[in-house]
């Protein structure tokens, strides 16, 4: 089904808040990480675009290569 997508706006707010950091290994950009806004509670399981449920994940740790466990 359609899904909103997040705005670029709040990415960014996403972003900075976060520092441009993975939140989970603490990658950036400068260290050639590729960043995206996930969400922590999956949008099809309820999870809404509240900041409090987004985090800025690096591609690897976000398609689960990086850290386990989480």
């Amino acid at each position: 089904g359609f899904r909103a997508r997040l705005s670029l706006a709040l990415r960014f707010d996403i972003f900075r808040r976060d520092e441009y950091r993975c939140q989970v290994c603490g990658g950036s950009a400068q260290d050639g990480k590729h960043l995206e806004v996930d969400h922590k509670r999956p949008v099809a399981k309820g999870g809404s675009h509240n900041p409090e449920n987004l985090w800025t994940l690096c591609f690897e740790c976000n398609r689960g290569k990086g850290v386990k466990g989480l």
